[in-house]
């Protein structure tokens, strides 16, 4: 018989766990994983690629002397770990183009889904949006969220019309902007 198998607390994905377990005949005990997101190397070192329930089952095959013991298994479960989101460049110049803000993790390269106001496209006119970072990852979460402020671009401004005659008629002049920059 399978005489210890201590229960496995719950767990974070970043963690490593060293199983153990002893049989009654003093033969090798072997581990697999039942279900959930986990592996084991080196036959005893237990990590995990994502979060959700784990199963780990402890067998001892039996062997010329001794007959196989019944499995045992424990089961727990897996959190993801706190990643931390900053995100960068809140404030921007309007330009007419989309004004995107961008997000550094740590750990370092990890994924992160931006939005501004709820909507994933950046906006481009000038104005405060507010801005949330997700981390979309496996083994990580984490969540920011921050103001973007674009704030008015220079533009030139040129008159035209502005030599014409008296013939008694309203007059117009006309005025045209481009962008600075």
């Amino acid at each position: 018989n399978i005489t210890s198998f201590p229960a496995i607390a719950d767990q974070v994905a970043t963690s490593t766990v060293g199983l153990a377990a002893t049989a009654s005949s003093g033969l090798a005990v072997e581990f697999a994983v039942g279900s959930g997101p986990a592996a084991i190397s080196g036959g005893t070192n237990l990590t995990f690629t994502g979060a959700g329930t784990v199963s780990i089952v402890a067998s001892q095959p039996g062997n010329a002397t001794y007959a196989p013991a019944a499995n045992l298994t424990n089961s727990f479960n897996v959190t993801k770990a706190t990643g931390v989101v900053s995100l960068n460049n809140l404030s921007q110049t309007y330009d007419g183009t989309a004004r995107i803000v961008t997000a550094t993790t740590t750990p370092t390269g990890l994924t992160v889904s931006i939005t501004y106001n709820g909507s994933g496209t950046a906006p481009t006119n000038a104005g405060s949006y507010t801005v949330s970072g997700t981390i979309n990852d496996a083994i990580y979460q984490g969540f920011a969220s921050d103001s973007l402020v674009v704030s008015k671009g220079a533009a030139t401004v040129t008159l035209g019309s502005l030599t014409q005659t008296y013939d008694g008629t309203p007059k117009s002049a006309t005025a045209t902007t481009v962008p600075v920059g």
